[in-house]
């Protein structure tokens, strides 16, 4: 009985190991992935509904640089003496049907998948609402210039793998606890920053790679409208209706050009008579603001008829609707509004929208 049980031990490992290992000649299938074999090498297929794979190969020796993308995916390849770990994400413009890489190696002999893993990232929403003082983070933004690109990735790649106490950790790429807080248009983004967990993982590589190819939704051209009336001590009553237009160009809110607005105004004269004008404003220095739920403008308007500085803000609500992205005062309460600095008092109202 013992040796009868002792040889379906053995039977039972010598099939684990046989089903772990592609033979020249065959494939490997697995609910996550795909290898099937071609002349030279391997082609890898990944399965719908996974968001990042890790697979380490050994056996037949594998060039690394030789690995070919067959579709749009980030890869990440280390090599060492237990074999050669792929990593892969970015999956969502995938055609499943297809190999996603090529993996090309030197000998005809076996290549075994000693290992891996998988990641599913989660499913969370809360309001855009919530999150009443926290500006949304745009998470793997590296450069801070407002777009997730290669150069991002190229600075996250080489801290794949490893933990803390290592040189090549830094804690900004363990990102795999950050979550999706924000609907509208950052439904999307993971913008919250969860705490790290001391490595750099499977779970931060598919964290960035959600990110990748996005851009801060506040960056862009902004086209603003507005509308003052309010008594002047200078001009009496003053009502003037505007629009103009502000770029911002990186994620430090860095303006291009000069913000102009083309105003219709209306005042008392020096005599009493109440004038109308056409006027070209132009505000300098101009600072823009963003919570997740405020954008706050803040400049200096010079008066075009004396040259009289005046400190202006301009607050108001961001609203989101489908990939539009507004900010406005109208009948958002207090403290939402144009207000004159200094001191300070309201004279108007504002929408902008993107």
């Amino acid at each position: 009985m013992k040796k009868t049980l002792m040889i379906s031990m053995i039977l039972s490992i010598i099939v684990l190991f046989l089903a772990s290992c592609v033979s020249s000649h065959s494939s490997h299938n697995d609910s996550a992935f795909k290898l099937v074999r071609q002349a030279g090498g391997f082609d890898l297929y990944v399965s719908r509904g996974i968001d990042a794979l890790e697979i380490t190969l050994s056996g037949a020796h594998i060039y690394a640089e030789n690995i070919v993308p067959l579709q749009d995916v980030l890869v990440i390849t280390r090599q060492d003496t237990s074999g050669t770990t792929i990593a892969l994400s970015k999956f969502r413009d995938l055609d499943f049907a297809e190999p996603v890489l090529a993996i090309p190696f030197e000998n005809p002999g076996s290549i075994t998948v000693s290992s891996y893993d998988t990641v599913i990232l989660p499913i969370k929403k809360a309001s855009f609402l919530t999150q009443n003082s926290v500006a949304p983070d745009l998470i793997g933004d590296y450069n801070g210039d407002g777009y997730i690109t290669l150069s991002d990735f190229a600075a996250f790649a080489p801290a794949y793998g490893f933990s803390a106490g290592s040189a090549e950790y830094d804690e900004k790429y363990d990102i795999g606890a950050s979550e999706k807080q924000y609907l509208g248009i950052w439904q999307k983004i993971f913008s919250f920053s969860g705490l790290p967990d001391g490595s750099i993982t499977l779970a931060d590589f598919a964290v960035f790679a959600n990110n990748y190819g996005f851009a801060n939704p506040y960056l862009g051209k902004w086209t603003f409208t507005g509308s003052i009336d309010y008594e002047s001590g200078t001009y009496g009553s003053v009502k003037a209706d505007g629009n103009g237009t502000l770029t911002i160009g990186q994620q430090n809110w860095q303006m291009s050009g000069p913000v102009e607005l083309t105003a219709n105004s209306t005042y008392t004269d020096e005599e009493g008579k109440e004038v109308s004008d056409t006027f070209e404003i132009e505000i300098a220095s101009v600072d823009v603001q963003f919570s997740s739920t405020e954008m706050t403008v803040t400049g200096i308007i010079a008066n075009p008829l004396n040259g009289v500085e005046y400190d202006v803000l301009m607050k108001g609500k961001l609203r989101v609707e489908g990939n539009a992205i507004y900010a406005e005062s109208n009948g958002t309460g207090d403290g939402y509004g144009i207000f004159l600095l200094n001191p300070t008092r309201k004279i108007g109202e504002w929408t902008a929208h993107k």
